[in-house]
């Protein structure tokens, strides 16, 4: 629920995208709080089984870091895949930066509340020298 409104978790994975794309593209608006509109405060983001945030606080920090070493970025949506309970989805999108290139992501998020309470994210590059994510 976001300002009173009931969405689906479809809608919560676009609102997802939409705030990756923006965030990598250095648009100026008040990411913490959309980050508080969004996600728990329990909110935990794995990138292939990796553990990048364990609470919705440190998430701006992450993703500016991320962006740091990846330079901007873009997000091109593919699929969202809703569960039938309307609680969790898959996401497929395409990553594109400037310094670390093209990566396919395959990510499962999961709402608790009205709120995405977890995103588990796996990152694969062909031929990649970065471990499979940024």
């Amino acid at each position: 629920t976001i300002r009173g409104i009931t969405m689906s978790v479809k809608l919560y994975a676009e609102r997802y995208n939409e705030f990756q794309h923006q965030l990598g593209q250095g648009v100026e608006q008040n990411y913490e709080a959309i980050i508080t509109e969004l996600f728990s405060p329990e909110f935990k983001k794995t990138a292939n089984g990796d553990v990048l945030v364990s609470n919705r606080s440190q998430l701006f920090s992450q993703c500016e870091n991320c962006r740091e070493m990846a330079g901007k970025w873009t997000i091109q949506s593919t699929d969202i895949i809703p569960s039938a309970d309307n609680t969790q989805c898959t996401i497929r999108y395409l990553l594109t930066s400037e310094k670390a290139g093209q990566f396919d992501v395959i990510a499962i998020m999961s709402i608790s509340n009205g709120l995405i309470d977890r995103v588990d994210e796996v990152y694969y590059q062909p031929e990649s020298e970065n471990n499979g994510y940024i």
